[in-house]
C-alpha cells in the first residue's frame, strides 16, 4: 500500500482546528454563564464538544485512512505517534459527554465535573508528547507550540478546580479566559509541510578510484 504522508498533515491540521473549536465553545459558554444562567447553552455546547470529538476520529479515518479501517491500520503502523490523535478524539468526546451529564444533573453531580476536569487535564498532558510524533526537523516547533497549549489547558483546569472550592468569580473568569486562549492556540496551529514524511538521508559516495596503470 502506498501511504499518503500528506494526509497525516491535513488530518493533524483539521484535528487541531476541531480541538480549538471545542475549547472556544466551552470557554465562550463559561464566559456567558458568568452573568447569565447558561444551562441550556452549556448543554448544547457539551453535546457539540462530544460531536467534535467524534469528528476528530472521522478526520483520521478519512485522510490517512481513506475511509478504510484496514488502510488506516497500515497507516498507523507507519506513523505510530498518530495514535495520539485517536486518544484526543476519545478524551474530547468523553469530556463533552461528562459535562453534559453534569449539566443534566442540575450541576449537582460533582463526580461528573471531576471526570470532565480529569479528561481535560489528560488532554493537556498529552500535548507535551506531541513533538515525538513528527520528524526531527519539525520537533522544536511542535514542542514549543504544544507545550504552550498543554500548559494553558492545565492552568485552566487548575483555575476551575480552585473555583469549585473557593467560589471566587475571578477564578471562574480565569477558567473561561484560559479555555478561550488554548482554543485560539489550537485553531492557529499549522503543521510544517513534510512533518510526517519519511526522513530521507542522502549519502554521497566518493569518486571512483582511477585504476593503476600496469607496469611495462
Amino acid at each position: 500500500m502506498i501511504i499518503d504522508y500528506a494526509g497525516f498533515t491535513r488530518a493533524s491540521n483539521l484535528v487541531h482546528l476541531l480541538q480549538g473549536s471545542a475549547l472556544l465553545l466551552l470557554g465562550s459558554a463559561e464566559a456567558y454563564s458568568l452573568k447569565n444562567n447558561g444551562k441550556k447553552y452549556m448543554l448544547a455546547v457539551s453535546l457539540l464538544v462530544a460531536v467534535l470529538g467524534a469528528a476528530m476520529f472521522v478526520a483520521v479515518l478519512a485522510l490517512p485512512g481513506g475511509w478504510d479501517f484496514s488502510r488506516l491500520a497500515q497507516a498507523l503502523q507507519a506513523r505510530r505517534g498518530f495514535y495520539l490523535f485517536i486518544s484526543f478524539a476519545c478524551l474530547y468526546g468523553a469530556a463533552g459527554l461528562s459535562r453534559f451529564m453534569h449539566e443534566l444533573s442540575d450541576r449537582g453531580g460533582s463526580g461528573w465535573m471531576a471526570l470532565f476536569l480529569a479528561l481535560l487535564a489528560s488532554s493537556g498532558a498529552l500535548y507535551f508528547l506531541m513533538a515525538w510524533r513528527v520528524n526531527e526537523e519539525a520537533w522544536r516547533q511542535v514542542l514549543a507550540w504544544h507545550s504552550a497549549i498543554g500548559l494553558t489547558l492545565l492552568l485552566a483546569v487548575a483555575a476551575k478546580s480552585a473555583e469549585l472550592f473557593l467560589k471566587r468569580r475571578a477564578l471562574q473568569a480565569a477558567w473561561a479566559a484560559l479555555l478561550i486562549f488554548a482554543g485560539l492556540q489550537l485553531a492557529a496551529y499549522k503543521e510544517a509541510p513534510g512533518s510526517f514524511a519519511p526522513r530521507l538521508v542522502t549519502i554521497e559516495s566518493s569518486p571512483a578510484a582511477t585504476p593503476a596503470r600496469p607496469k611495462p
